[in-house]
Order: structure tokens, then C-alpha cells, then sequence
């Protein structure tokens, strides 16, 4: 009996069969091959809102001593379910915040399905740092899947609210959800009915979403007037997602000394950069700082190949804390076809192995 680990990618491997016979009678050796598909992965995108709702002025901006609730709302986006998956955010901030409860478990994640989490934290009175830090995760433990981002929330001024009341709805085009009453206000969902207006802050309007949850939106997005929604008065929107690669995966076994690895990459707010693995060893780099298109980078280099597995990793950038990657495992083979075994480290190469490094 064979137990394969869930995450093993698409690979070609030898296998060699030998046998014991205690009468002489013992067959020959057998040598074959068995080909690997890998499972479709899930791919995790999130969004959330920080709301100062359990003990605070109600502005979405953090001050010292306000008590918090994190919504979270996670999809999978993928084309595969996961496994054993977790939600956790991690308080970066030592005694200055009080995180009540920092994982959720959220397997068995089906394709476009989506959970909604809700995470509580105090910022403390004696807070000695100007903002408050957090690291958030998706993990799928099986599949070795993830992303995530490091969190920073500044210390701020409290707003200055002016009465207001009625209800208010798009003018016809998007009506971003905000955050906070500020230009960079973090977008957490898009407005789809009618919301009661709590007040105004400069050129906001703070609306209600339901009994414990609000939101701020661009007063000149909205006009007066519709009936205040009672459910589905919004959508999420999933601002957090690693970067989207389409690349042709390249043959399992070859008897080439290099293959070619070509595609792009896209992401919804920008491409850093990317860089090619070959075990560890990195033979490709490329930024996207001044490419045309901040969004997308197309990518083609030729990776040189040492005699058997090779395992090649594509990794894309949108920042230091968010990363894609695509990992191909590739078995180089002798000219005539015949197994050659793979070299125990990375400097146990084939005489072109180190073609492309710097």
C-alpha cells in the first residue's frame, strides 16, 4: 500500500521492482514508469472590515482603549476544494492589543465557496506604538496553500461627525463600501440597495448596514432617497488574493537539457516582480517596476536541467507580504531514454546546470 501526500505536483518517476524467492526461482528486476496528476488546488481571496463597534466613537479609525470586530470573509476562487484549512490572525503588537480568539477553521472549502468569520480584538489604553500590527493567513495544511498579508492600522485622530438621517442609493454607477471616513480608506464590499444615513464627516456619509455594522461612502456616489434595505444590502469585495499565473506547464520527462517556461502573471492591484527556482537555486528574475502594464507581466526563460528531478518553482510578487507561486516538477532523462539518477544537492550538476545564473 502507497499513501501520496495531497500536495505532490504532476511528476514522472522510476520505479524499480526487485523480488525474494526462497527457491531460486526469482524473477528479474523490473523497471518502470509512473505518471502523477496533481490535484486542482484551491486558491484563497479574502476581504475585511475593522469596526470600532464594541466600544468606540464609531469612525472605523483606531484610538487608543476602542474595542474591535475583524469581519473577514473568505472564498475560494480555485478550482479545487481544500483540505484541512485555517483562518489565523496573529497580534503583532505584544501587550498593546488583546486578540480574544485568532484561528478559525474553514476546510473543506468547495470552488466559489465562501465562510464568513468575525474576529475580536482591544486596542489597549497603554498602546505605546502609533499603530496596531497584525499578520493574517489562509492556509490550506494538506495542500500547502496560502496567503496572506501583514495588517497595519495607525493610531489616529477620531472623526468629526455632523447629524445626519434618511436613506441614500448609487446615483448608477459603484458605490464603494470604505472602512473609515479617509481618501485611503480600505474598500470592503459595494453598496446594492438603499442604507440608512447615521451622519456625515466631511466628504463622507456614514450608512448602516445592519444592528452592530456600518460603513462610510463617497457622498457624491449617492443620492437621497430608496427604502432602507433589510438583507443583501451589499456585496464583498475580495481585495486580497494571490497573483494569477497562466503558464503552459512543461512536459514531465524530456531527454532536453533545458526546457522552456513561459506565461504571465496578473493581479488586481499590481505586479512587483517574479524569479524562477530551480531547487534552490534561482536562475531568472524579472521586475515589473517599469513594465507597461503594472498589472500583468508576461515571462519566458529557458531552464537549464541536471540529470533526473527537477523541481521548478514560479514565484510572482504583488508586495513583500503577498506572493503566488507554481511549482513543475520535470525529469530529465539519458539521450536514449534510460534513467538517470537525480544528484543529491545542487552543485552535482549536468555540464550546462549552471547556464543562466548570475
Amino acid at each position: 500500500v502507497c499513501s501520496i501526500p495531497k500536495d505532490v505536483g504532476s511528476r514522472s518517476d522510476f520505479v524499480a521492482l526487485s523480488f525474494d524467492e526462497a527457491h531460486g526461482r526469482v524473477p528479474k528486476p523490473v523497471e518502470t514508469q509512473v505518471t502523477l496528476r496533481a490535484l486542482e488546488r484551491p486558491v484563497f481571496a479574502y476581504g475585511y472590515q475593522m469596526v470600532d463597534n464594541r466600544s468606540g466613537n464609531g469612525d472605523g479609525r483606531v484610538q487608543k482603549g476602542e474595542n474591535f470586530t475583524m469581519y473577514l470573509t473568505v472564498k475560494n476562487i480555485g478550482k479545487g476544494r481544500s483540505y484541512e484549512t485555517q483562518v489565523n490572525l496573529k497580534n503583532l503588537s505584544g501587550d498593546g492589543v488583546l486578540l480574544h480568539e485568532g484561528r478559525f477553521d474553514v476546510s473543506n472549502l468547495a470552488p466559489g465557496e465562501s465562510r464568513k468569520l468575525a474576529f475580536t480584538f482591544d486596542v489597549q489604553p497603554k498602546i505605546e506604538s502609533n499603530e496596531a500590527k497584525f499578520e493574517i493567513s489562509v492556509s490550506d495544511r494538506d495542500l500547502r496553500e496560502t496567503v496572506g498579508e501583514k495588517i497595519r492600522l495607525p493610531i489616529s485622530l477620531p472623526a468629526a461627525f455632523t447629524p445626519a438621517s434618511g436613506t441614500v442609493k448609487s446615483k448608477g454607477g459603484d458605490v464603494f463600501l470604505l472602512e473609515s471616513p479617509d481618501a485611503t480608506g480600505r474598500v470592503f464590499g459595494k453598496l446594492t440597495g438603499s442604507a440608512e444615513v447615521m451622519a456625515k464627516v466631511a466628504e463622507f456619509t456614514k450608512v448602516k448596514l445592519d444592528a452592530s455594522r456600518f460603513a462610510f461612502v463617497r457622498t457624491a456616489d449617492v443620492a437621497d432617497g430608496g427604502a432602507a434595505s433589510s438583507a443583501g444590502l451589499f456585496d464583498d469585495v475580495m481585495g486580497h488574493m494571490p497573483p494569477n499565473f497562466e503558464i503552459a506547464p512543461p512536459e514531465v520527462a524530456t531527454r532536453a537539457t533545458s526546457v522552456t517556461v513561459r506565461g504571465s502573471v496578473s493581479d488586481g492591484n499590481r505586479i512587483l516582480d517574479g524569479y524562477v527556482f530551480v531547487g534552490s537555486r534561482k536562475i531568472f528574475y524579472q521586475s515589473n517596476r517599469n513594465g507597461a502594464d503594472p498589472k500583468k507581466m508576461a515571462f519566458q526563460t529557458d531552464v537549464p536541467l541536471r540529470p533526473g528531478i527537477n523541481v521548478i518553482t514560479v514565484v510572482a510578487r504583488e508586495s513583500a507580504d503577498t506572493t503566488g507561486r507554481r511549482t513543475f516538477v520535470v525529469r530529465r532523462d539519458g539521450p536514449n531514454g534510460e534513467y538517470l539518477a537525480t544528484p543529491k544537492n545542487d552543485d552535482e550538476l549536468s555540464e550546462n546546470a549552471g547556464a543562466g545564473d548570475d
